[in-house]
C-alpha cells in the first residue's frame, strides 16, 4: 500500500475532504500547503495536490514537488491547481464548460468519452460514476496514458497516467472531486474521489 501524503490549504472543502471518513483512511500525513518543506515527503511515496487549491502556494513550493518526482515517486494532480504553469510540458486546452449538462432536457449529453477501457483506473470505477462536469482538459503527455478524453476536441484528456514523467510517476486529471465532495454536491465526485485513492494507494 503507497504512503500517501495530501496536501491541504485550509479551506473548508479541502479540511472536510482530507479530515474525515471515508477519505482519511488513505493518507500516511496530511500537510499544510502553506508550510511544506521537502523533510516532511520522506516517508511518502504519493503526494496529492489536493483539488482547488491557491495556485501561489502550488507555485512557491513546486520546486519541492518536482524534486519528490525526481526521487521516483508518484504526484496526484487533481483539477483547477493550475498544473500548466507548474508541472513541466503540460498544455491546458480550453473547453466549452455546461455546469448543468444534466438539465437541459433537449441536448443531456457531457462532451467526454472513455478514451481506453482498458485504463486501470477502470478497475475502481466505472464511467458513469466519473461524469458530473469538468473543467477543461489536457494535451496527452509524451508516455501517456488516457482514460477519458472530449468527444470531438482533439486532444482533451480529463484522465491520464504518465509512468515516465520527470523521474517519477504522474497522475493527473482536470475533475476536482475534492473540491465538490468537501462542499456536500455531485455524489459522483465523491464515488470518484474514493476510486482514485484506491486507485493510487495500489499503484505498483
Amino acid at each position: 500500500m503507497n504512503r500517501i501524503a495530501a496536501l491541504d490549504s485550509g479551506t473548508q472543502y479541502h479540511l472536510i475532504s482530507l479530515h474525515r471518513a471515508p477519505f482519511k483512511k488513505y493518507f500516511h500525513k496530511i500537510i499544510y500547503l502553506p508550510e511544506l518543506q521537502p523533510d516532511d515527503l520522506n516517508d511518502v511515496d504519493t503526494v496529492l495536490v489536493t483539488c482547488a487549491s491557491p495556485v501561489g502556494q502550488i507555485l512557491a513550493h513546486s520546486g519541492i514537488l518536482l524534486d519528490f518526482l525526481a526521487q521516483h515517486k508518484t504526484l496526484v494532480v487533481t483539477g483547477r491547481n493550475g498544473a500548466e504553469l507548474w508541472l513541466p510540458g503540460v498544455e491546458r486546452v480550453d473547453l466549452p464548460f455546461n455546469f448543468w449538462w444534466w438539465l437541459d432536457k433537449v441536448h443531456n449529453s457531457i462532451d467526454v468519452q472513455v478514451s481506453d477501457s482498458a485504463h486501470p483506473l477502470f478497475q475502481y470505477i466505472t464511467f458513469e460514476h466519473m461524469i458530473w462536469h469538468y473543467h477543461d482538459g489536457y494535451r496527452l503527455l509524451p508516455n501517456g496514458h488516457s482514460a477519458v478524453e472530449h468527444k470531438t476536441i482533439r486532444n482533451a484528456h480529463i484522465f491520464q497516467t504518465v509512468d515516465e514523467y520527470e523521474g517519477g510517476r504522474l497522475v493527473l486529471t482536470a475533475l476536482d472531486p475534492f473540491f465538490h465532495h468537501g462542499n456536500f454536491f455531485m455524489p459522483n465526485a465523491s464515488r470518484f474521489g474514493n476510486a482514485l485513492l484506491q486507485f493510487v494507494s495500489e499503484l505498483g
